[in-house]
């Protein structure tokens, strides 16, 4: 085969001898490569065309090659034939913006500092902005844009754009322009007789850095707009009697007033607003979306006039970041109608948290170095932050933190020199003076959202479609940071539900009528059935019932209960030391009662409405009380202390997932089998977990 290799490359690229063909070889693989040519590359961003053939034969390689030559041939020939060196759609929309945001801002700046001005200077100025519109439209009749040539150029200089003065590029340019102009002249003609629309959109251009606009810039996507106020066209063309008459002052001098005729019916529909949009003002490009109905100001005498505006907004890459959040958000909620209970609350810390670090700017703002910047900013945050609703600041907070840490060490570092403590003494001593950080795994979650955000502003190209590319980490990085810190994985209780069970809320008697401590029955059920928390704090007196003599706890969803993604239904026996501890006996007490829920004191949380959220905090506080505290054995453990005991006693993997709750995802199982083993076998696996302590050493309810 060596008569079909040219050479080989520096990093083992051997390159095909029948060049033409754009065939290389990397390693075993055979690669089509093929530049791009210059005047491509503005529409296919990569320097060259590069794709695997899938073969390793070098005749199949050649005939694909071929196939894919023509392919590009005919790519580069439509893209010259249509003229790759023209300016786009996009860089036009951006020059009309630029142009009539500076022309109408300098027109206002000359009326704010002029000082007092009578009705002959207005009519003056009025008739100054009348004949410029008229010039613009000769322009566009007779297409001489000398003109517009002026400001046309400032306009191409401020934005870096080179166009040659007479091209095709510089005609199309200047024809957008004499439009935009006349705009422009129409909305300065309302504003010198102090009438003045929503331009909402005018003022955030102003705000905008002269940096943010560049020849690649994306555009503003075009708006579905209500009818044109002050359209000129509708003006010329409507009835007599919907002209309203000129206003006449003080002086006896009369100001001319156009007011859009607006009729009161429906709103013209977007495909008749296309129809008349050459020639409108700019208060349709500075409207802003949810301003609905504004009402504009006339002078004495004149009708005011209102129009419908459209209340739904279209984002671009102006928009800011929490327009794009919340957009990025109600697709979550579209994707996964139940993403709000578990996912809303960390979603909107993330929003917080960019908010506070960079502000709520236009996406066009946040570069890959901003980006790079909040993550370093994340990795920088004590893992208590924001613990309270009178929090400083995303920097003050880091900035406390770095001080705490600093001064500490410096205390660590007196202490080891002072008590010449050993090496593994000094190391333990700086580890506890260093403030705990939040960790890897927290970044990566708020990274991963803050990228699916990205990704759906790039979707609408608003945002460029890998701009979180060497922001957030690859699989292999988040284990290699996870890897250097300290394992903090869930464990099963084991030997310490011994000293669980041990505490006072377990060993100290409750006088007649009074209810037991609020963690014990919840704790003593979750390791006896496996309940997740949710599950055990929201059962009801219904859920308990009886399958042939034996007693079960029906575990499943309705009003004000939630369970987790998975089996929505399931049968739990209830153990015999549950039995005997009175449980079934507490739950006669409350239908008694006429108490439907069994834990009724227990409050939902007011961040997603769950119990777990309120008791995750009562048992954390009693454990400490307790000293018994472990983080990483919680209420959840219980339930793999549950999971772990019946595996240790030799319990099928089905029986294990159906008093779990866990999908079978086994077709057997789940379709051929959905009742599973009889009630008998499911108590007698049930009965065979032990609690960890005896049950003489806790007290009876009965």
């Amino acid at each position: 085969m060596r008569h079909f290799l040219r050479h080989i490359g520096r990093n083992g690229v051997a390159h095909m001898a029948a060049s033409p063909t754009y065939i290389i070889r990397r390693d075993m693989t055979l690669v089509f490569r093929r530049r791009v040519p210059c005047l491509a590359q503005r529409f296919y961003r990569k320097n060259f065309f590069s794709f695997s053939l899938r073969t390793h034969l070098f005749s199949e390689a050649r005939r694909r090659a071929a196939i894919a030559a023509r392919f590009t041939d005919d790519l580069i020939g439509l893209i010259e034939m249509c003229g790759a060196d023209m300016l786009d759609e996009k860089q036009l929309d951006c020059m009309v913006d630029d142009l009539m945001r500076f022309e109408v801002a300098a027109s206002e700046a000359l009326r704010e500092t002029c000082g007092p001005r009578g009705p002959e200077a207005v009519s003056a100025a009025v008739r100054l902005h009348e004949a410029t519109r008229e010039t613009m439209r000769a322009a566009l009749v007779y297409n001489d844009y000398e003109a517009v040539s002026s400001p046309l150029d400032r306009t191409l200089g401020r934005l870096g754009v080179v166009v040659e003065p007479g091209s095709k590029d510089w005609l199309r340019a200047a024809s957008h322009a004499a439009r935009a102009l006349i705009e422009v002249a129409d909305e300065n003609i309302c504003r010198e007789q102090g009438i003045y629309r929503t331009d909402t959109r005018l003022l955030s251009s102003m705000s905008a850095t002269p940096d943010s606009i560049s020849q690649n810039a994306p555009a503003p996507m075009a708006l579905q707009l209500p009818p044109r106020p002050g359209y000129a066209k509708d003006l010329d063309q409507s009835p007599q009697h919907d002209r309203q008459p000129v206003a006449s002052t003080d002086h006896g001098s009369a100001l001319p007033c156009r007011i859009p005729h607006v009729a009161n019916s429906a709103p013209i529909e977007p495909t008749q607003y296309q129809e008349k949009q050459s020639d409108g003002v700019i208060a349709d490009r500075l409207h802003k979306s949810h301003a609905t109905n504004p009402t504009y100001a006339c002078p004495q005498g004149l009708r005011e006039v209102t129009v419908a505006a459209d209340s739904e907004e279209i984002l671009t890459g102006e928009s800011l970041f929490s327009a794009w959040f919340d957009a990025a958000v109600d697709r979550k909620r579209e994707e996964n109608p139940g993403w709000d209970t578990n996912n809303l609350g960390n979603w909107r810390s993330t929003k917080k948290l960019f908010i506070e670090a960079h502000g709520d700017r236009a996406m066009s703002f946040y570069s890959k170095d901003k980006l790079l910047e909040f993550r370093a900013l994340l990795c920088a945050m004590p893992k208590n932050h924001h613990k309270s609703s009178d929090s400083p600041g995303f920097y003050t907070i880091i900035d406390r933190a770095e001080a705490e840490e600093a001064g500490n060490l410096i205390i660590a570092e007196n202490e080891i020199v002072e008590h010449k403590l050993s090496r593994g003494d000094a190391e333990q001593r700086r580890a506890r003076a260093r403030v705990v950080r939040v960790r890897s795994a927290t970044v990566y979650r708020h990274m991963q959202a803050i990228q699916y955000v990205f990704r759906h502003a790039a979707d609408h190209g608003a945002a460029p479609a890998n701009a979180m590319k060497g922001v957030i980490w690859t699989t292999k990085q988040l284990d290699r940071l996870k890897a250097e810190e300290k394992d903090m994985r869930r464990l099963p209780w084991g030997d310490k539900l011994v000293d669980l069970l041990r505490t006072c809320a377990f060993t100290t008697p409750t006088g007649p009528g009074r209810d037991p401590h609020a963690v014990f029955w919840p704790t003593l059920i979750a390791p006896h059935s496996g309940m997740r928390e949710e599950e055990a704090l929201q059962l009801r007196t219904e859920d308990f019932d009886t399958m042939k003599g034996i007693p079960i706890i029906r575990v499943q969803s309705g009003e004000g209960q939630h369970i987790k993604g998975g089996t929505k239904y399931r049968i739990v026996p209830v153990h015999k030391n549950l039995i005997e501890l009175g449980l079934l006996t507490y739950v006669q007490e409350c239908r008694s009662k006429g108490q439907d829920w069994l834990f009724p004191n227990i409050d939902r949380c007011a961040a997603k409405g769950r119990l777990s959220g309120t008791f995750t905090k009562s048992f954390g506080h009693y454990r400490i009380q307790e000293g018994v505290y472990d983080p990483r054995r919680d209420f959840h453990s219980l339930r793999t202390h549950f999971n772990v005991e019946l595996k240790r006693a030799k319990c099928p993997l089905e029986i294990r997932k159906r008093l779990l709750g866990h999908k079978l995802r086994d077709i057997t199982e789940e379709h051929y089998d959905p009742e599973g083993s009889p009630i008998e076998e499911y108590k007698e696996w049930v009965d065979s977990i032990v609690s960890g302590a005896p049950t003489p050493h806790l007290r009876h309810i009965a």
